[in-house]
């Protein structure tokens, strides 16, 4: 018989190593304590350190801590565009003047020029045959000639000079009204930063309001607000529109107070109603002071009450 050399052991360890690896997921929620989770499910949810702000039209949600710096930014980009704004108009303003200094000095020229010509023409207005074959004899053969072609060359030139003229008060007269329009846009760009509810509507009744308590005309509003140089005047404007909200709520005060003394010496006259007295205006039970239908109709119900019917 064969003896089996086989080690017990080292089957039994081979067999184990035989084995697949099984790997084991840890399971995460083991290690957490149950009272952690509960304490943190009681916590209250954290306060919200955002605020909502609003930039043309679109609404953005920010924390609290730059809101300030936010607004100390928009209030700066703000003032730089007035400032770069108010430049711009300066600058066109200056260049329009400049502008306008030169054509009225080309046309001051012009006008004199154009008076020259126009004594000129004015000696020889009106001359007959008789006055040329003077001058001609006078200054010699051919001069007559002479004088007629430089008069119609002066009279050419006149209306050169006269169309420049025209041409020149055209342009400046379009400058005038081009820095009219300018000095009436920044009026109205300041007066709707200044006047709550500033619009057409609000500068319409303005001027009814001035017209009717001043005599002032739409037109002389309108030019109130420009100045000689150009430049944007409102000064006026804010006293109307401040005299006016002042008369207005007076009026409404005034109109209030009015409507309640009429109420309060309304009330003073009107009698009051006697206690217990009934809604048909006679006082309970049988007295002289009920008509003579009603006593009876009384008594005959106090009668019938008295018999049980």
């Amino acid at each position: 018989m064969s003896e089996d050399t086989t080690n017990p052991v080292d089957v039994e360890d081979d067999a184990i190593l035989d084995q697949p690896e099984v790997e084991v997921e840890a399971d995460d929620t083991a290690d957490i304590d149950t009272d952690e989770t509960e304490g943190q499910a009681d916590e209250a949810p954290p306060e919200d350190d955002t605020e909502e702000i609003e930039r043309d039209g679109v609404k953005y949600r920010i924390p609290k801590a730059l809101k300030d710096d936010l607004l100390r930014q928009a209030d700066y980009t703000r003032k730089t565009q007035e400032v770069a704004e108010t430049r711009r108009a300066l600058a066109e303003r200056a260049q329009a003047l400049s502008q306008q200094a030169q054509l009225a000095e080309a046309t001051l020229e012009d006008r004199a020029n154009l008076k020259l010509i126009e004594q000129t023409l004015a000696q020889y207005s009106g001359w007959t045959r008789d006055d040329w074959a003077a001058y001609e004899a006078h200054h010699g053969p051919g001069s007559a000639s002479v004088a007629s072609a430089m008069l119609t060359q002066h009279a050419e030139a006149r209306t050169q000079f006269k169309e420049a003229i025209s041409r020149a008060e055209s342009e400046i007269q379009a400058i005038s009204e081009r820095n009219a329009a300018n000095a009436v846009a920044q009026a109205e760009a300041e007066l709707s930063r200044e006047i709550e509810g500033w619009g057409l509507e609000y500068l319409n009744s303005l001027a009814a309001y001035a017209s009717k308590e001043f005599g002032v005309s739409p037109q002389e509003l309108r030019e109130s607000v420009i100045n000689p140089d150009g430049t944007p005047d409102t000064r006026t404007i804010k006293v109307l529109a401040r005299l006016h909200k002042a008369e207005t709520e007076l009026a409404t005060l005034k109109a209030e107070k009015t409507k309640a003394q009429q109420a309060s010496k309304q009330a003073s006259v009107t009698p009051a109603k006697a206690v217990g007295q009934r809604a048909g205006g006679y006082k309970p039970g049988l007295n002289d002071d009920i008509p003579i239908e009603e006593y009876m109709r009384r008594r005959n119900a106090q009668i019938a009450k008295a018999n049980g019917r």
